[in-house]
């Protein structure tokens, strides 16, 4: 493997195109194996009128999940065998009242889902799939707020897993919002932590021992409902249960700021620009020089990159950003997480025109 320095401003410009773009690395990192480009792309439409796909998670490529966080339980849960999708109905006939923010799971028979808990009760719903039926596992409630949603799942096994999400209180002026994080310890979810101050927490990832948090904030005013604040977008670091601010930054400003894991490592995306947090500091890793880029990214490693772009999606192999795949005549908005196999990849997404509910899959053509 050959290890590459990038030293402080050298860019590396790539034509592509007729465009230019690049990402400039400022820090030394080992960036792993160049990814192979050579995918044939079949970009499916899923059936779900009612519904906005919100995550993708697989177990392997013929056992595929895509959920959404509205509709009702004919078009919520969506399953792909290997071959199609098709709506999935628990063969016990339990309703599936889970409003699907986030899907996220270890193995064919241990998969979690979250959002809110339909229509049935109050609160936040947590379910598990447990290779036949999905059923409810827990129920987050916190007494005197009118609205919660589990915004993210994620953990590094099955007996350290953390989710996080958003509580909604109004006193009849403002309505103003809390994050708050779960974890569960292969028994039981307990609540973790509850913040204090406007937030609404949407990804929670973990490296090592330490916990990062992304979150978007603002107040609106029920008297005046054109008097909104500014929103926030931040990134917290949780130890114990103490909440760490690291970053805050006005959205108007740096246009949206996400979290992602890749190889075991945490990134931060602000715009443009990708961090990691290293010694109580962010650092930044590369810069994506790309008008296009609309600040989701996943991959392997760092030399095989997959970049959501808002025409399309882009590769980075270490050396230059190449288009995958341009869209159709509609823009296509990719949501934050995918589902990548050594040789099969699952993006999920919403066109901006008429909000079909479309998942791109890519199988390598060796």
């Amino acid at each position: 493997m050959k290890k590459i320095l990038w030293i402080g401003a050298i860019a590396v410009f790539i034509m592509l195109h007729a465009c230019k773009g690049r990402i400039t690395a400022v820090t030394e990192d080992e960036p792993g194996e160049p990814g192979n480009r050579n995918y044939v792309w079949k970009l499916d439409t899923l059936d779900m009128p009612m519904n906005y796909i919100s995550s993708v998670w697989g177990a392997s490529p013929n056992e595929v999940w895509a959920v959404g966080a509205g509709g009702t339980e004919k078009d919520r849960l969506m399953h792909y065998d290997g071959e199609k999708w098709s709506t999935f109905i628990n063969p016990s006939k339990e309703p599936i009242y889970c409003t699907g923010d986030v899907i996220f799971g270890f193995a064919q028979d241990d998969v979690w889902m979250g959002g809110g808990s339909g229509w049935l009760e109050h609160g936040a719903g947590i379910w598990h799939y447990d290779g036949t039926n999905w059923s409810q596992h827990t129920v987050y409630d916190v007494e005197g707020s009118y609205h919660i949603e589990v915004r993210d799942i994620w953990g590094p096994s099955p007996r350290d897993i953390y989710a996080c999400g958003s509580i909604g209180f109004h006193d009849g002026i403002i309505s103003f919002w809390r994050g708050f994080v779960l974890h569960y310890d292969g028994r039981s979810w307990k609540e973790l932590v509850r913040a204090n101050f406007d937030s609404q927490f949407l990804t929670i990832r973990k490296e090592n021992d330490k916990i990062f948090i992304s979150s978007y904030s603002y107040k609106i005013n029920y008297v005046s409902p054109d008097v909104m604040d500014t929103p926030n977008l931040e990134f917290y670091q949780l130890t114990g249960k103490k909440l760490e601010r690291i970053y805050s930054n006005k959205e108007s400003l740096i246009n949206w700021a996400s979290l992602f894991t890749i190889n075991g490592k945490v990134y931060f995306v602000i715009t443009n620009d990708v961090y990691r947090y290293v010694n109580g500091m962010l650092i930044k890793v590369f810069t994506i020089d790309r008008e296009n880029f609309d600040f989701q990214i996943c991959g392997r490693n760092e030399s095989d990159l997959f970049l959501s772009m808002k025409d399309g999606l882009a590769h980075y192999n270490g050396t230059d950003i190449k288009y995958l795949y341009r869209f159709p005549k509609y823009s296509f908005m990719l949501m934050k997480n995918a589902v990548l196999f050594e040789k099969e990849v699952f993006f999920c997404g919403t066109t901006r025109t008429d909000f079909s509910n479309l998942v791109l899959h890519g199988v390598l053509n060796e």
